[in-house]
């Protein structure tokens, strides 16, 4: 049995059974819903989902005509949605306590990735679905900035949505923490000055959530659909999460950290600088 949990703790599930496929999906939808570079999924058999707790804090998010998305409406980790009559359940792989061991994976709408995401595993890579997978269109749509020259961002329903004109740097955290906050491998940030940093629409739409037990940690996201969306890490400084951006911020993840505690099925970038912990 596998175990999880959103990044507040108030939803924990457990999976009863093996995941049979790990399902990296590079397009822009999953990009916006868990802020990350793409969002890993883990194949079950339907009904092998079971809440442990907080069943009654889970939001779901109607993403497309087709499928959904969940979501804690505390913290706004994505969680599963668990099926009871379907044949297969999806469980965001970040979520997860355990390693869930040696699992076939495949890479979806890879020509979709971000521009600033490098695939550097050698698993099967398809365009867009892979074969006896065809489904629909699940691209999001591109909102362009307000102001010319700057990069701009939004949530899935475009309810929020926020530009910046200068950034510090972009950074992949490894950290267990990201991993359950964004449900996916590893949480890809940019940091950029409050000064730099503007609210286009729906800030009021924003939750915030800081984790009691953490100096800085925290996360933001919107209301409605859940998706990650930028927040103060501190006074002075915007943590965005990358996978909101909706224009390629021409810069590029300058270093993984927290690598010490990587999720065992993710593949590092080491054509980067490699930190076990945050650096000095």
């Amino acid at each position: 049995m596998l175990t999880g949990s959103c990044l507040c703790g108030d939803v924990a599930f457990e999976v009863h059974g093996e995941i049979s496929r790990m399902v990296h999906c590079h397009c822009s939808m999953c990009r916006k819903l868990h802020g990350s570079a793409f969002a890993t999924f883990g194949m079950v058999e339907g009904g092998a989902v079971r809440w442990r707790k907080g069943a009654d804090k889970v939001v779901r998010y109607q993403s497309s005509e087709e499928g959904g998305r969940s979501f804690c409406s505390r913290c706004g980790s994505a969680v599963p949605s668990p099926t009871s009559g379907g044949p297969v359940s999806y469980v965001p792989l970040g979520n997860l306590a355990e390693d869930p061991g040696d699992v076939e994976g495949l890479h979806f709408f890879a020509g979709s990735k971000a521009p600033w995401h490098t695939i550097v595993d050698d698993q099967e890579q398809f365009e867009d679905w892979a074969p006896g997978w065809d489904g629909p269109n699940i691209e999001s749509e591109a909102r362009a900035p307000e102001t010319a020259g700057a990069t701009g961002g939004s949530c899935q329903c475009g309810a929020v949505r926020y530009e910046y004109d200068d950034a510090e740097r972009m950074v992949n955290c490894h950290c267990s923490r990201c991993r359950r906050q964004m449900g996916a491998g590893y949480a890809t940030f940019v940091f950029v000055g409050s000064d730099s940093f503007r609210w286009l629409a729906g800030e009021e739409q924003v939750v915030n959530f800081k984790l009691p037990e953490a100096r800085v940690k925290g996360t933001a996201f919107c209301r409605t659909c859940g998706s990650l969306v930028p927040r103060e890490r501190e006074p002075g400084s915007m943590q965005v999460p990358a996978g909101s951006l909706d224009t390629d911020p021409h810069m590029r993840p300058a270093a993984n950290i927290f690598t010490g505690s990587k999720a065992a099925w993710t593949t590092l970038d080491t054509s980067i600088p490699c930190f076990e912990e945050y650096p000095t």
